[in-house]
């Protein structure tokens, strides 16, 4: 049996220092069925940098994943058939969202979503 590979996120080593703006998104949604953005591209030149991510669902259809605007999974999905799990994940390394891409929230079906990411915009 072989993997179904959904993506290769990049991992760097650090989120560079030039330039460097961190953020926090916090919020949630009902109906992430189309790809709803939380973070927009950050420009020319930079990119969005993910430290920590927490996913969650109370509706066992939903199963939420994080990807970038050209549908690239960067994170999840969380798959259960129960209500209420969280996906949780501090990155020892940051993944890189490709240079000025958007950040998204994305779902299976329509269902109680959140989203919990800490990061940063950095020179990409």
């Amino acid at each position: 049996m072989a993997l179904d590979a959904i993506s290769t996120p990049t991992s760097v080593e650090a989120v560079p220092h030039e330039s460097r703006v961190s953020f926090v998104i916090n919020g949630n949604e009902a109906d992430a069925g189309t790809a709803i953005e939380i973070k927009a591209a950050p420009g020319v030149g930079k990119a969005l940098y993910i430290t920590h991510i927490i996913l969650g669902s109370d509706d066992a259809d939903a199963h939420p994943h994080l990807q970038d605007e050209d549908d690239n999974v960067l994170f999840g999905p969380l798959f259960s058939t129960v209500e209420g799990p969280i996906l949780s994940h501090k990155f020892e390394r940051p993944l890189k969202v490709v240079t000025n891409k958007a950040l998204e929230l994305k779902a299976a079906a329509a269902g109680n979503v959140f989203i919990y990411v800490e990061g940063a915009i950095a020179k990409g």
